[in-house]
């Protein structure tokens, strides 16, 4: 498609996701009054913060008050970050997406499992494509990542081109020879870019990140001085390039492939639908089939690398999958990096598969997983290429965001150029001009169960209980006076039976406490008062006694 004619006026451009966090990116740009939505990703909570919750989403508030404007939503890449969100998008607003094969496929299968297959519809965007979307002239650039056909979006507006990165490293021999396209970018930049929003989150880390196919060398290596023994090896399942070059590996040596896990079993599918995974029929086979092959010919590729609960390596490493067991005979390669918060989960379930015997290989001694995210360098060359006038970090930690708009000043961006933004945050361009928004009401949007955004209020209270609680139960006779000591029940608080003499002391407080009221104030009927009373006393008590905050409640029962 050639240029089209850009929409005139304002140019606003919404961060509802990602600036921040780790997960739930999502961005939007506003032309005309309609709205462009690029990626809506999920961000997988610390269950220590928000115990009972599945999944974090963008917030949808702002968005369902704007859903007639909606014209598209652009995915840049297969990640649960970006592309996880989607189904639940689709509940609340109908919409056409937008992205690359393998993206448009990944998104197919969630929104057709979810039964949403209704409310969209797929459009493939080629490398290179240009397409108009309403009134957005849209433009689609190859860009590597861990997970193929990832995209780097251009939005061409009446401000200049907006270009968003999504996520992003520089490989310069990726495993499918597909190239971040930077002679476009550069051509962009000399025609000149009014934004760039690009990956933050290896900001930190000086240097280049490793290409892919070194982490193919090592695995091969390492398989090879392993005859005899059955392998399993774990990453992510929309890692295809990591995939590709396990089974690669494996087959070479004799071996067949046993993908494990439900997103592993459906990716390699779709991915080999697709022509994006090279693996003949004959060297796969399915779980149910592992009893009837030699152990020492088989490779098993699994989920659960970030040592998620129900994930296939998590349900291994405690002895509860039903097909595989491990033993002194496997080797268990752990291709992937912990997601920061993921760590003690991670290694607790390293140490769970060593317990078994079973040998265990990650990559704090062996190179068997590269970042498929941009270091210092790349990102130097990123920008170097772009030159935009605005800059805006996007997708990681605030501290990341941080030393990404520092390395911008580094390489000569005045500091009223970068603008370093929090969820919520808006820039609106206007010529040659650049503001600051009003910005929107970004909170976390919770998943729990078949439940959504459960109020925070109910988060807040299920981190109180997971300090125990302590519940009283006061009986009052005709006269409001008590008809026998106060109840004490409690649960995660502390062993009543080693600390009897704490409990017996609660109650001789609280039975002050009551008799105190009745003398003072009187008795009321409802013995509100008196559980007022009752609340604040066994608080003080526990807080005072154990410097503990278990969750409090109380009930007074008046007889007659």
């Amino acid at each position: 498609m050639s240029a089209a004619r850009v929409a005139d006026g304002p140019v606003t451009v919404t961060f509802l996701g990602g600036l921040g966090d780790v997960g739930r990116n999502c961005t939007v740009v506003e032309v005309d009054g309609k709205l462009l939505i690029i990626d809506f990703g999920v961000m997988f909570p610390d269950p220590a913060i928000m115990p009972g919750v599945q999944q974090v989403l963008p917030d949808m508030g702002w968005l369902n008050s704007r859903a007639g404007d909606i014209v598209g939503l652009v995915v840049t890449h297969g990640h649960e970050d970006h592309l996880g969100g989607v189904p639940h998008f689709l509940r609340s607003i109908e919409v056409p997406l937008y992205g690359s094969a393998l993206s448009m496929a990944l998104a197919e299968h969630k929104v057709t499992e979810a039964r949403l297959g209704d409310r969209t519809s797929f459009h493939v965007l080629g490398d290179g494509e240009r397409r108009r979307i309403g009134p957005f002239d849209v433009e689609a650039l190859p860009i590597t990542h861990s997970v193929p056909q990832s995209l780097c979006i251009v939005v061409h507006t009446s401000a200049g081109a907006l270009v968003h990165t999504g996520d992003f490293k520089i490989d310069e021999s990726p495993v499918d020879g597909r190239l971040t396209d930077l002679a476009r970018l550069r051509a962009l930049g000399d025609q000149g870019i009014a934004l760039l929003m690009a990956d933050s989150t290896n900001a930190d880390r000086p240097g280049r990140s490793a290409s892919e196919t070194e982490i193919g060398a090592t695995l091969r290596r390492l398989f090879s001085e392993r005859p005899g023994r059955r392998l399993i090896v774990s990453c992510f399942a929309s890692h295809l390039h990591r995939v590709q070059q396990i089974c690669d590996a494996v087959i070479d040596e004799g071996r067949v492939v046993v993908p494990v896990g439900r997103s592993m079993v459906n990716n390699v599918r779709i991915a080999r639908q697709l022509g994006v995974l090279d693996v003949p029929e004959r060297a796969l086979f399915g779980v149910e089939q592992l009893g009837s092959l030699d152990p020492s010919n088989v490779c098993i590729v699994c989920t659960g690398s970030q040592g998620e609960p129900n994930a296939a390596l998590s349900l291994i490493a405690n002895g509860s999958h039903p097909d595989i067991h491990v033993g002194p005979d496997d080797t268990v390669v752990l291709s992937s990096h912990p997601i920061p918060g993921n760590e003690r989960a991670v290694f607790r379930m390293v140490s769970r598969l060593a317990r078994r015997g079973a040998e265990v290989i990650h990559d704090g001694h062996e190179q068997v997983h590269t970042s498929g995210h941009a270091q210092r360098d790349e990102l130097r060359e990123l920008h170097k290429a772009c030159r935009p006038r605005w800059f805006v970090p996007i997708e990681g930690e605030f501290h990341m965001l941080a030393r990404h708009a520092q390395l911008a000043r580094e390489l000569g961006m005045r500091d009223h150029r970068v603008l370093t933004l929090t969820d919520g945050g808006q820039v609106v361009l206007r010529g040659g001009n650049l503001s600051v928004g009003r910005g929107v009401p970004a909170p976390y949007h919770y998943v729990d169960g078949t439940l959504e955004d459960p109020d925070p209020e109910v988060i807040s209270e299920r981190r109180a209980l997971s300090s125990g609680f302590v519940h009283i139960t006061v009986v009052l006779d005709a006269k409001a006076r008590l008809a026998a000591p106060p109840d004490v029940t409690s649960s995660g608080w502390l062993d009543t039976e080693a600390h009897a003499d704490v409990i017996e002391a609660l109650v001789q407080e609280l039975t002050t406490v009551v008799n105190g009221a009745n003398k003072n104030k009187g008795a009321r009927r409802d013995g509100g008062d008196i559980e007022r009373a009752v609340r604040r006393a066994t608080g003080r008590f526990v807080g005072n006694r154990t410097r503990r905050r278990p969750a409090i409640s109380a009930a007074v029962i008046a007889l007659g």
